[in-house]
């Protein structure tokens, strides 16, 4: 039993270790790090999976954009820089408003495409386990249905058997045998 204390002591030390490392990425990052890939949903629980549920659709919601920011347009040149982003910005307010709307969604789009094909992926597949759930639970449901349908059955057949053999001793049905 001693060695099983030491061996659970060490593995603690060692996740406490790695939780460290990870808060120390996160600092040197100075954001939160965003996974390549999403958890494993087949894992979590039902209410884990209705939280990923809830935080994931947001996150998909947030790439429709309607309107291009104006803000956005700067420039790296020193002297030339304010007069192009002055005639840029002008242009976008101006005759290229549609073109540079569309334009500037498909440059997000492209840039976030795998970042939104990884949330979908993820997001099909935890409806996917829920529904998987959800189906096992009808399931035993409709088991435990039949069970009781059977022996509802058992039940009704045996009453039958009790009337008749009442009614055959020459007794009302309704009259509980004495």
């Amino acid at each position: 039993m001693n060695e099983l204390e030491a061996e659970i002591r060490y593995l603690k030390e060692e996740l406490d270790r790695k939780k460290e490392e990870i808060s120390d990425l996160r600092k040197l990052l100075g954001r939160e790090i965003d996974r390549e890939f999403a958890p494993p949903v087949e894992e979590l629980s039902d209410k884990e999976l209705a939280d990923y549920l809830r935080d994931t659709i947001p996150l998909i919601n947030g790439f429709v954009e309607t309107k291009p920011d104006i803000r956005a347009i700067t420039s790296h040149r020193k002297t030339l820089g304010r007069p192009v982003v002055f005639l840029k910005r002008a242009l976008l307010k101006t005759t290229f408003t549609q073109l540079n709307a569309s334009l500037d969604l498909q440059n997000r789009f492209n840039r976030d495409q795998s970042r939104f094909n990884r949330q979908v992926a993820a997001l099909f597949r935890t409806l996917h386990v829920r529904d998987g759930r959800r189906a096992e639970r009808l399931k035993a449901l409709e088991e435990k249905v039949a069970g009781y349908e059977e022996d509802l059955a058992l039940l009704r057949n045996k009453l039958e058997g009790l009337n008749a053999a009442a009614r055959l001793r020459g007794g009302s049905a309704d009259e509980p045998p004495r």
